[in-house]
């Protein structure tokens, strides 16, 4: 035996006894076990009951056949190996022989050497396949023991995932979850801000690596919502590793529970406690993010800062109460009206602010317009009619926080000195 035979298990069915007993000496030097059978049936019993790794037999054989027994053993295994010796005279059923996809033919009378060569070669094969799925076994185990979902993709086709990834999808293999999604990047839906497929789709196309889009975004931010096919949502931190140039290690590790939690401290913090809609700390985060892009892609935003007019008077004829209701009814109807992409908060006592994010003056101009008559439309009940003053400035080369505000506090000032319930900007 060698290193690659002395691992295998070999099944020898062959009908005539002398040729039967002088191959099982040799076959059996180089084979951890050898079985022997003089029959197909015999033989069929024998691998059912043993399993062997390879299966060598006569064609013509009575009772069962070699092909009988063949086609019996490929529908409990279709990768069985198995190798036919065979005579001149059996060569009608040679066709049906090769339609079995067997690992060899072998002439009779056989060459010893011949036999022990091709069974080495399949043995090596054999030790190989074990070695691989060994490995990916433990590979599997390794992956499923985690609490998150790796996936091995070249972000079209998946090659390898683990089993909590098909847990979450609702499906039982890779195939299925083909049939569901139509590539890996399906995964990923619109409705993340940054990680999404029409993001990761666009890089793509432009020469960027799937690895280098991901390393691009900043640590805290590489949070991405996945939705299963009952429509559950999760929070996952994506990490990206290149295994080649075509493949990629990916890890999701769940973190719905921890985003909820920032979720519910950030609405704590971020949030106006009277009017429930952003503050002032929230907004200068975003707007510091704002102008950082900005500055990077050259793109337009504009800023608003809008004031109710004649506020003092709301609290000092009807009270703070119908004052807190003004700002309340003010919030809610600007909220309920805006952009998805628009961002308003409360920027402190009667005073509110609008960022237009990747948005013109000219458009700017008609979103504030249509909102300043959406306040002049407010009646309330006890302190009539409501209106407010709008500043306005867009961003330019070269901007800070500091010369924007500026700008739009100075076209508020403008308003005001207008005449009120009016829009003014200063470019």
């Amino acid at each position: 035996m060698n290193k690659y035979t002395d691992t295998v298990t070999i099944l020898y069915v062959e009908d005539e006894q002398d040729i039967l007993d002088g191959y099982a000496k040799a076959l059996s030097r180089i084979s951890k076990k050898l079985y022997t059978a003089s029959n197909g049936l015999e033989g069929l019993e024998l691998y059912k009951k043993y399993l062997p790794n390879i299966i060598v037999t006569d064609i013509q054989m009575p009772i069962m056949n070699g092909i009988d027994m063949a086609k019996k053993i490929k529908e409990i295994d279709a990768d069985a190996n198995i190798v036919f010796t065979t005579a001149h005279s059996e060569s009608a059923y040679l066709l049906e022989a090769i339609e079995l996809h067997v690992e060899g033919f072998l002439l009779k009378p056989v060459q010893k050497k011949s036999l022990q060569t091709l069974i080495q070669k399949l043995s090596y094969r054999i030790m190989l396949e074990k070695q691989n799925k060994e490995q990916r076994d433990i590979l599997q185990y390794i992956i499923d023991s985690e609490n998150s979902i790796t996936v091995i993709t070249d972000t079209t086709n998946i090659s390898f995932v683990s089993t909590s990834f098909l847990n979450f999808f609702c499906v039982s293999s890779i195939e299925e979850f083909h049939t569901k999604f139509y590539t890996f990047l399906d995964i990923f839906n619109n409705e993340n801000n940054i990680i999404n497929k029409e993001n990761i789709l666009q890089n793509i196309r432009n020469g960027k690596d799937f690895y280098d889009c991901i390393q691009a975004i900043d640590e805290t931010l590489r949070v991405v919502k996945l939705k299963n096919s009952k429509n559950i949502y999760k929070s996952f931190f994506i990490n990206v590793s290149k295994i080649n140039d075509i493949n990629y290690l990916i890890n999701f590790t769940d973190i719905t529970k921890l985003s909820q939690e920032k979720e519910a401290t950030e609405k704590k913090v971020y949030k106006d406690s009277l009017t429930g809609i952003s503050n002032r700390e929230k907004f200068e985060e975003v707007f510091e993010y704002e102008l950082t892009q900005s500055k990077r892609y050259n793109r337009k935003f504009s800023l608003v800062i809008l004031d109710i007019d004649h506020f003092k008077k709301f609290n000092d004829m009807f009270g703070h109460l119908i004052g807190d209701e003004i700002l309340t009814i003010l919030s809610q109807s600007i909220e309920q009206n805006k952009r998805e992409s628009d961002f308003f908060a409360r920027w402190g006592g009667e005073e509110f602010v609008i960022l237009f994010t990747n948005t013109n003056l000219e458009i700017a101009t008609k979103l504030t317009e249509n909102f300043r008559k959406i306040i002049q439309n407010i009646q309330h009940k006890s302190a009539g009619k409501v209106t407010a003053s709008f500043g306005l400035s867009s961003y330019k080369k070269g901007d800070t926080k500091e010369s924007i505000f500026k700008r739009a506090d100075e076209a508020l000032y403008e308003a005001k000195h207008s005449g009120r319930n009016c829009l003014r900007s200063v470019v």
